[in-house]
């Protein structure tokens, strides 16, 4: 069976990746880092929960934290709460969780935010995926200041599901000028996991995405959702590199201005991790105040293959 084929077969099928949310130590910090220096603007806070959220426009929220001081952390320290896949429509959400729960499959929360519908479930890592999709394409209409609400438990096929796709396909994005870095929105995450093979199952055979590279066998894998953008990378764990959220990747509009910004950068003293100049990509990394790292990057051609992913710096190329 193609790689393709398993997607299709799969209990759903994301666009692509809608956000990562984080655990954080301090949200004042985080949520000034991300505004002042990865340049995404505040959207929405949510006090009940110690949450921030910002955006750029592309969507509700690219970075969603959670401050590890609040019950709603569970203990957990800072690192990655969750990956968010968007849906094509609310049709799609609740024929997948229904097929997937008469597989036996397990879902560790199911929630409606409002703006839209989710169900969570984990990858044989632990690490927990949100699958949603919008119920509203004024988002922004709701989500602004302070938000006071609790989530609320939710059943898929409670309420009729929309047909009609809510997220906007042509978003206008928002540049925060006073920034150093000016990121597009956000387009991946890399993955490090014990159990490789189980999580490419997961990822292929249940949230469906398409493994573009690497694959079975290889030491690490490039999958994509329906729109065929690089939304994961999964990386085998070993001595050198532990099993975590390694990344979270953010598309800058040209290599003009990622230059631009990485001079800022060494103006105002932040450390850069890595560099990275190849044919296929030009990418700057930071580390947050977390330690969590962000890879800004302008991609110049097609993607990278095999060889260059087994390049030192290869983790950042995809």
């Amino acid at each position: 069976m193609t790689a393709a084929e398993v997607a299709s077969q799969a209990y759903f099928r994301p666009r692509r990746i809608g956000h990562a949310n984080i655990f954080v130590d301090e949200l004042e910090r985080s949520m000034a880092f991300y505004n002042r220096v990865v340049g995404l603007r505040e959207a929405y806070r949510r006090p009940p929960i110690g949450a921030g959220f910002l955006n750029n426009g592309n969507t509700h929220h690219d970075i969603g934290m959670v401050e590890i001081s609040n019950p709603m952390a569970g203990g957990a320290g800072v690192g990655l709460f969750h990956i968010g896949w968007e849906l094509e429509n609310q049709v799609d959400l609740v024929a997948g969780y229904r097929s997937a729960s008469a597989d036996g499959v397990a879902f560790d929360y199911m929630f409606d935010h409002d703006i839209s519908h989710s169900v969570y479930f984990r990858d044989p890592d632990g690490f927990l995926n949100e699958m949603y999709a919008d119920t509203s394409k004024r988002w922004w209409r709701d989500r602004s200041g302070d938000v006071h609400d609790d989530n609320v438990r939710w059943v898929p096929g409670m309420t009729p599901p929309d047909p009609e796709p809510n997220y906007i396909a042509d978003p206008e994005i928002v540049r925060v000028e006073e920034a150093v870095f000016h990121p597009i929105k956000i387009t991946g995450c890399a993955l490090v996991v014990d159990d490789y093979e189980g999580a490419l199952d997961f990822y292929t055979g249940q949230v469906g995405l398409t493994a573009t590279i690497g694959g079975a066998g290889s030491p690490c894998a490039v999958l994509s959702g329906a729109l065929g953008l690089r939304d994961l990378m999964i990386w085998r764990a070993d001595e050198a590199r532990p099993a975590q959220l390694h990344h979270m990747n953010f598309a800058c509009a040209d290599v003009g201005e990622l230059e631009a910004s990485l001079d800022r950068a060494a103006r105002e003293g932040i450390e850069i991790e890595a560099e990275i100049d190849r044919p296929e990509r030009r990418a700057v990394v930071i580390r947050d105040p977390d330690g969590l790292r962000i890879n800004f990057h302008v991609d110049r051609g097609g993607p990278p293959d095999a060889a260059a992913l087994a390049a030192s710096d290869g983790i950042y190329l995809a």
